[in-house]
Formats: structure tokens, sequence, C-alpha cells
């Protein structure tokens, strides 16, 4: 089978970069032909919803909106708080609220991502009983144990995420979160992301590294990166380098603090990120600085001048201390 359910989630000031991914997913998908995209949208205005319509058009595809309103009151009910003012990343938590009963495969794609090969393996792809396909994520064997985590546990990436909904309702798994939500913690570092590694061990299907690129793999050497964040379990260099020739999809995340939509910004996926967005609907748009403070140019400083292992040990232990404190904080709201 050939169909493959796609679904964003986005406000306003996301919703430009949204468009840019589904403009490179549209380009480099005209092989899969019967593919639903929903686009769950909070507060975005009628002449932005009009231009991804009109982009969607022209390749002959439709988009199916969903106000966040619904979902929204169910996250706030559940005790969920925002991350960086914003809902929008427990949205996929909530797709059983509007997908087709009949839906197969759900691949949940962040907005900050560049499609940049065929989707078709994934459509294809005999998950068995697994409910859930990904790509690991780079954090330090310490950020796993701060979770209750061992080393050799898989931690994964969940902006991308290959959702197979036959099994993630058989087996649960919306309840399995509910539950932790209520009884275990509300709150984490990685709000979704670290729930769905918890709740989902042993459930999911490991992707290959190429369908979800992160920069840091652009950015360093793998030797270098070896070295300094010493994973028990990761994808060998070979795997890498294929993925760094033949890449699916780009996960272009805040890098030294930008995105490559900011101006000025150092991110590794800058100039191909320029293509698409000339490519797109949104070409008008104009890049703008982020709005990072001193310590963001303090390490776009360091990165520029020290060597790639001295640079990753320092941000590797800056991040750490900063992920055990905001844990701490997070532990003492949970016990009030």
């Amino acid at each position: 089978m050939k169909d493959l359910s796609i679904l964003y989630a986005f406000d306003e000031n996301y919703a430009p970069w949204a468009g840019v991914s589904m403009y490179s997913l549209f380009e480099n998908n005209k092989d899969l032909t019967d593919m639903t995209i929903y686009c769950v949208v909070d507060n975005v205005s009628r002449p932005t919803l009009l231009r991804l319509l009109r982009q969607a058009k022209h390749y002959g595809r439709t988009l199916t909106f969903v106000d966040a309103a619904a979902i929204i009151r169910r996250i706030k009910a559940l005790g969920i708080p925002m991350y960086r003012g914003s809902y929008t990343t427990n949205f996929r938590l909530f797709f059983d609220l509007f997908v087709k009963k009949d839906t197969r495969r759900l691949l949940y794609i962040d907005c900050d991502t560049l499609v940049t090969g065929s989707l078709l393996p994934l459509a294809e792809l005999d998950m068995g009983d697994k409910v859930i396909g990904v790509v690991r994520d780079s954090l330090s064997i310490k950020y796993k144990e701060m979770l209750g985590l061992k080393p050799e546990d898989l931690y994964f990436n969940a902006g991308v995420s290959l959702i197979n909904v036959p099994e993630w309702k058989k087996q649960g798994i919306t309840e399995k979160m509910m539950d932790h939500i209520q009884h275990v913690q509300a709150q984490y570092c990685n709000p979704d992301q670290d729930l769905l590694n918890l709740v989902l061990q042993g459930r999911a299907y490991l992707l290959p590294p190429g369908y979800n690129l992160q920069p840091h793999h652009l950015a360093f050497r793998d030797k270098t990166y070896f070295k300094v964040y010493k994973p028990k379990v990761y994808y060998t260099a070979a795997e890498l380098e294929e993925a760094r020739e033949n890449p699916v999809i780009l996960h272009v995340y805040r890098y030294l603090g930008d995105f490559p939509w900011h101006k000025r910004n150092l991110h590794p996926a800058n100039k191909l990120f320029n293509k698409y967005v000339k490519g797109s609907i949104f070409s008008d748009v104009i890049k703008k600085p982020s709005a990072g403070g001193p310590i963001h140019k303090i390490e776009k400083a360091m990165y520029v001048v020290l060597p790639q292992r001295v640079f990753l040990t320092i941000f590797k232990g800056v991040t750490l201390r900063n992920f055990r404190r905001q844990n701490a904080e997070l532990q003492k709201n949970q016990s009030k």
C-alpha cells in the first residue's frame, strides 16, 4: 500500500516554515499518490491558510485543517503546561481526535524540517507490532539516566515520528500516556519527547538516521562527535555518512540559538534551507535576527574560534547542567 498520512502542527509564527517544509515534501514526493495532509492550526490567519492551500493546490494536493481549540482544552484539563509559550508541541499526542479511522500510517513532521527524499518506503514499511518509527537522538548518557533510562536504552528524537495507528490503538498508547501524565509526571525538560520515550520503551521501530538527520551530524566530524558524546548504542559512521549523502528528512532545529530562517545564523543547513524557501510560496518572508541573548552570542563566538572537540565538550557540559537544573525545578513543582 502506498497511502501515507502526514501531520503538521503550527501557529502563525511557524506557519511559513511549515509551508516551506510542505513545499519540500511536495517537490520530492510526486510518486506518493495517496497522501492525506493534516494541519493542526492554532490562531493561524486566514491569509496564511489561503497561501498554504494555494501551494498545495499547485501540486494537486489538499490540506485538512484542524482547529486546535478542542485539543488545547483537553491539554489544559490534563494539566500539561505550555512549552516556550505554546501548546503546539503536544498536539500530536491527540491525533485520535481527528484522523480518519482507517488511517494506517501517520507521519508526524516538525515544521523545522526539509523533506529531501521519497517517503514511499515509509508507506510500505512493515512495522509489525511496533507503534512508532523513530531515529535516535544524540543526547548524552547522563540525560538518559536523569530520566531513569539505562545507557543502552533507546532515546529517540520525536520531531519525525511514524505512527502505526492500528497498533497504537490496539495497545492503548494514548491511555498509557494520559495515565503517565496524571500519575507519574506531567512535565519534562523535552516535554512530549521525554514522555514518548518513557512510555514507548520497547515499542519503537528504529529507522535509519536519514529519516531525521540532525544538524550536529552536518556540522561536526563523526570522530569528534563520538569522542565527546560516547554513546553506548548509536548509529555507525557508515550509517551517518549514508544519511548525509542521501537524506530523506533533514531536521533543521535550532542550532547555536538560531533556526536557518534567522538572520546571520550559522546553521549547517542554511544554504539548502534558503533554496527551498526561494521555491516556496513564502519566498517573500524576510529573515530576522533571533531573540537570542548574550549567551547565544558567546556560544556562536566559541563555535567559530574553538576546535570542534573543545566546543562540543563545553556545549555538552553546559547543556546537561541546564537540563539538571530544569529537571530539579520540574520535580519540585510536581511534588507540590
